[in-house]
């Protein structure tokens, strides 16, 4: 039965007494089953944010697969997926007892460690620096990890005070930092003799084509050279651009800093490089290069202009958008093999980066000071990490929506070769699919999950026979191309998540998150002229300044050298 508690009072009012009878848990070597020995009568609660595509957490296959491995009780308690971090501020303030376990729960550095410090979480650190609780953490999971993920696993989630109060898990794959980017329309280079453009000036040579030279064929001037979408990263003609001329990161959260290769903080903002950019990109615009669209519309407005049927023309000339966007369906949409993945273009100057970002550990899981067993809670934390219940979590039950690789499959390696992963362990094309679907197979959250980029590169690669279909085949292929095209194409530092002390919060205020979408709304009105670059730069600087960007540096410069020191 789902318990979904509809309203933050009988939240409050209703959790008042969990787990069973506190006493000193055995456990199994790493392997056995169940993980705790004699686990009759130890309940845990697990809390965590709904997901709307699950239709019951009780009779659910991840559910019953963790009570069967741990040989405990599991109950789970629904927080609202919006308003989770709401109701934990309300519980803790009116003295309710928490739920064991925190899962799933997205709280800034801040947030946990004030929550630390109040004493409503215990400090994992112990756990890991004595070392006898943490089996399959040890035993599995840091083995996908390189030398440097190994060091900033622990390190990264400290807090002020040292003390660590989130399990820290990875969830990211080869491919995700890389995904963003530019697609060009290779029916059209055919068209103009042009060769898929690799320079930045290449490119605005290709827009101009498209725009005046019919590429369609349809003498109809309806080509539309360049398009992508609103309010994301993977549609964000600007940024994917920007990076021509100077590193800017993908994303759309605070101020957007970056890092030099000596470890300074700074605001790419301020640069001239981002001041040519910025011109460059405000030329495309008002010669009609860029379109209107790019601003205002949603992934889906991309995807009808470009996932088309029949005799319908191409009309699109270049997109910025994960590859995946564009089309409904990978394996079968008739335009997909139009449409090529392209590296960073090579500005004028040299720069050719990846709008990218940082990948780093979250810290989402938290045992509170209201449970009665916590080394039954962090066995479970700790299990998470394990292969099998990362494949699980991740897809559902083996054989049905994964398996492991055969030995042929093995055989071939993985299908990241080119990039170092060499093996093969497990796949899941071809089977039944939970992700994304109402399901009561898993609980549809990644962080959950132990997938590390070494993790996620062990599928193995796939011979051309084996594919659906030409277009199947020419979707993988791109995109595996494109990734390798942008791997690796950022700054030696890249700026993720910093641990401000509660002082330093305190002193940044809204400063960043201010400071952020002023600059994402001066950077479209710079390029649809309602900003002119030239005259108004100055004021621009003074209005950064005026809204406390030095502050901004100067916490950020010291949170990173705390942690970076």
């Amino acid at each position: 039965m789902r318990k979904v508690l509809s309203t933050l009072l009988a939240l409050a009012m209703a959790l008042t007494v969990f787990g069973g009878a506190a006493f000193a848990a055995e456990f199994n070597d790493m392997g056995v089953f169940p993980v705790v020995k004699d686990g009759e009568g130890i309940k845990l609660t697990v809390a965590t944010p709904e997901v709307a595509t699950i239709t019951d957490y009780d009779d659910n296959h991840l559910t019953n697969y963790l009570r069967e491995r741990m040989g405990v009780e599991i109950e789970v308690q629904l927080f609202d997926n919006a308003e989770y971090k709401t109701q934990l501020q309300l519980m803790t303030s009116s003295g309710a007892r928490l739920p064991d376990l925190l899962l799933n729960f997205n709280l800034t550095p801040t947030e946990r460690e004030f929550y630390g410090r109040q004493g409503y979480f215990i400090d994992l650190r112990p756990y890991f620096e004595e070392g006898v609780m943490t089996r399959y953490f040890e035993g599995e999971a840091v083995s996908y990890l390189t030398e440097a993920e190994k060091a900033t696993t622990i390190s990264a989630g400290l807090s002020s005070n040292g003390a660590l109060y989130g399990f820290p898990f990875w969830a990211v794959s080869v491919a995700d930092p890389w995904s963003d980017g530019l697609l060009i329309n290779n029916t059209f280079c055919e068209a103009l003799g042009m060769d898929i453009p690799t320079t930045i000036d290449e490119y605005y040579e290709y827009l101009v084509a498209v725009k005046t030279q019919d590429p369609n064929g349809n003498g109809i001037a309806d080509e539309i050279p360049l398009v992508g979408f609103a309010n994301m990263g993977n549609g964000d003609v600007i940024v994917n651009l920007l990076n021509s001329f100077c590193y800017y990161p993908d994303t759309w959260n605070g101020a957007a800093l970056c890092c030099d290769d000596d470890g300074s903080i700074y605001a790419p903002y301020t640069t001239e490089e981002f001041k040519e950019g910025m011109l460059f990109i405000a030329k495309l615009y008002s010669e009609g290069l860029i379109s209107d669209l790019s601003f205002s519309q949603d992934r889906y407005g991309l995807q009808a202009m470009t996932d088309l049927t029949g005799d319908a023309p191409d009309i699109v000339g270049s997109a910025t958008s994960h590859r995946s966007y564009m089309f409904a369906s990978h394996s079968s949409a008739e335009r997909r093999t139009h449409y090529t993945s392209i590296g960073p273009l090579v500005g004028p100057e040299g720069v050719a980066y990846a709008a990218s970002y940082k990948v780093e550990p979250v810290y989402r899981h938290f045992i509170t000071a209201d449970c009665e067993n916590p080394d039954v809670a962090f066995a479970l934390l700790d299990y998470l990490t394990s292969t099998h219940s990362t494949l699980t979590a991740r897809y559902g039950r083996e054989g049905e929506y994964w398996r492991y690789c055969t030995e042929e499959e093995a055989a071939r390696g993985s299908s990241w070769a080119a990039l170092g992963y060499t093996k093969a362990l497990y796949t899941s094309s071809d089977m039944k699919l939970a992700w994304g679907q109402q399901n009561n197979e898993i609980w549809n959250i990644t962080s959950i999950t132990w997938q590390p980029q070494g993790f996620t590169a062990l599928t193995p690669a796939k011979p051309a026979e084996e594919y659906a279909s030409d277009i199947a085949r020419y979707n993988a292929e791109d995109w595996n191309n494109a990734i390798m095209a942008r791997f690796g194409k950022a700054p030696k530092n890249l700026v993720g998540t910093l641990a401000y002390t509660a002082e330093e919060q305190e002193a940044l205020g809204t400063r960043a998150t201010d400071i952020g979408i002023y600059v994402r709304e001066s950077m479209t009105r710079m390029v649809t002229g309602e900003m002119d670059i030239e005259s108004s730069w100055d004021d621009f600087q003074k209005n950064l300044e005026t809204m406390g960007l030095e502050t901004v540096l100067t916490l950020a410069q010291a949170a990173w050298d705390r942690a970076n020191g």
